[in-house]
C-alpha cells in the first residue's frame, strides 16, 4: 500500500522548487532550474498551485507602475504583525486536520502560501494612482516626504516586524508603501550612493526573503 504522507526526501524536493519559484516568475532562474521546476509541477498540485499564486503576484505587481499607496512605516509594520497572528493561527488549524504525518509539510505549505493569498474577493491593485483625485494618501500628496519605491519585497509571514526593520535599517533602505494585500512592500533608498542590484542581492540572500525585485522605474534607469 503507498503510503500518502510526505518523507523527508520529498519534503527537499518541494522545498527547492518553492525557493526557485520566485526566479522562475521574475525570469531570472537558469535553463536547468527552469526545466527542473516544469517536470516537477506537471505532477505535483501543491507546487503547481504555489507558481500560479506567484506568477499572480509578479503581474500585479507590474501591472501599474504609478499605482501605490504611500503608507506610513509604522503601519507598514502593523499589518505585518496582525498578518502574521492570523496565517500562524491559520497554519495551526491546517496541521490539526492533517495529523501528525504531515505536519512538517503543513507547516511549511501554509507559512509560505501565506505570503501570496490572493483570495477573499479576487485580486486587489497594488493602490491608488497618483492620478486619482481620491482622500487616498499617494506618493504625489503634499505630506508625503518618502522617497519613491526603488525595490519590491515580499518577506516570509514568520519574519517578525523587528527582523525586518532590522534588515533594512542594515542596507539604509526603508518601507515607503505597503504591504498591500498580497504582501508586497514597496522600498526607498536612504542616502545617497545606492547600488539597486546589489542592495537585492542582500535582501535576496537574507532569511526570510521571499520575493525580491527592483522597481520598475529602478530597472529602467540603470
Amino acid at each position: 500500500m503507498k503510503n500518502n504522507s510526505i518523507d523527508d526526501g520529498s519534503q527537499r524536493v518541494h522545498l527547492r522548487v518553492w525557493d526557485l519559484l520566485p526566479w522562475i516568475v521574475n525570469g531570472t532562474a537558469s535553463d536547468s532550474a527552469r526545466r527542473d521546476v516544469e517536470a516537477h509541477v506537471s505532477d505535483c498540485e501543491h507546487c503547481r498551485a504555489e507558481l500560479t499564486r506567484q506568477q499572480r503576484v509578479h503581474a500585479a505587481m507590474n501591472a501599474d507602475a504609478d499605482a501605490q499607496v504611500a503608507l506610513p512605516v509604522e503601519r507598514g509594520l502593523e499589518r505585518l504583525l496582525e498578518s502574521v497572528d492570523a496565517h500562524e493561527q491559520q497554519a495551526a488549524r491546517y496541521t490539526r486536520a492533517g495529523g501528525t504525518g504531515r505536519s512538517r509539510w503543513a507547516w511549511v505549505a501554509c507559512g509560505l502560501a501565506a505570503m501570496v493569498l490572493l483570495e477573499a474577493g479576487g485580486l486587489v491593485g497594488l493602490g491608488t494612482s497618483h492620478r486619482n483625485t481620491s482622500s487616498y494618501h499617494t506618493l504625489s500628496s503634499p505630506d508625503a516626504g518618502l522617497p519613491q519605491a526603488e525595490i519590491r519585497l515580499v518577506v516570509d509571514p514568520s519574519m517578525t516586524a523587528g527582523k525586518l526593520q532590522a534588515l533594512l535599517v542594515a542596507l539604509h533602505l526603508q518601507i515607503v508603501a505597503g504591504p498591500n494585500e498580497d504582501g508586497v512592500y514597496s522600498l526607498g533608498v536612504i542616502g545617497p550612493g545606492h547600488d539597486i542590484e546589489k542592495d537585492t542581492a542582500a535582501l535576496r540572500a537574507a532569511p526570510g526573503v521571499r520575493f525580491v525585485e527592483p522597481a520598475d522605474g529602478s530597472r529602467n534607469a540603470q
